[in-house]
């Protein structure tokens, strides 16, 4: 379905989330539509919760896949709105130029830094929250 959208209405970007939200779905085509003359923006927002490995090393060989992670939902950080993207280093440049000055605060900093040297409340949060098994 995405791939025959991007060859239909040609957008520029393209955003996905895997797994999708609220049905726990993958992306199944994601080699395909990397295929294409378009940015792929992927939302891993819930991939901890999932089975399927994340696609944020397939950075590396797309130059147009970029890759985006929340804490809100593996660390419980909602709140905050702190997270990281996995970009193309030759879209670096740009996306230096567009970065709001203090775009984390320093409370969001510190929490995330703190959950990810405690992998053991990661793991908690993702027991916790019991997966995204796609509905039925």
């Amino acid at each position: 379905m995405p791939r025959r959208a991007v060859e239909q209405h040609q957008p520029k970007m393209v955003f996905l989330t895997s797994p999708n939200n609220p049905d726990g779905s993958m992306m199944t085509e994601e080699e395909s539509i990397l295929a294409l003359p378009v940015l792929v923006v992927l939302d891993e927002a819930y991939i901890e919760f999932s089975d399927q490995a994340s696609r944020i090393k397939w950075v590396q060989q797309y130059p147009n896949l970029v890759v985006l992670r929340t804490f809100s939902k593996s660390a419980a950080l909602a709140g905050l709105r702190v997270g990281y993207g996995a970009f193309p280093l030759p879209m670096m440049e740009y996306l230096w130029r567009a970065k709001q000055p203090y775009n984390v605060s320093v409370a969001a900093e510190v929490a995330a830094c703190a959950a990810l040297t405690n992998m053991d409340y990661l793991t908690k949060v993702v027991t916790l929250g019991g997966g995204t098994n796609p509905l039925p």
